[in-house]
């Protein structure tokens, strides 16, 4: 009996992997043998934030604002 045709029908699940899957969530493993699942998509809708200029620190400067509103026009 020829093994050869055994042997490549015991190959063909790693020849293939793992089939595709959606993420439906990510698993940490943590340092005390626990694991932690995040589950992704499905997100909440975000609340929709109007973040005054002053308030953000993405290009102003508050002491500079402050200063220019007290200069008299």
């Amino acid at each position: 009996m020829n093994i050869a045709p055994i042997a490549l029908i015991a190959l063909i699940p790693m020849i293939t992997g793992p089939l595709p899957q959606e993420p439906d969530g990510l698993t940490v493993s943590l340092c005390g043998g626990g694991e932690i699942t995040i589950s992704l998509g499905d997100e909440a809708p975000q609340d929709k934030r109007d973040c005054h200029q002053q308030a953000c620190h993405a290009g102003t400067c508050r002491e500079k604002s402050k200063r220019a509103d007290k200069l008299p026009n």
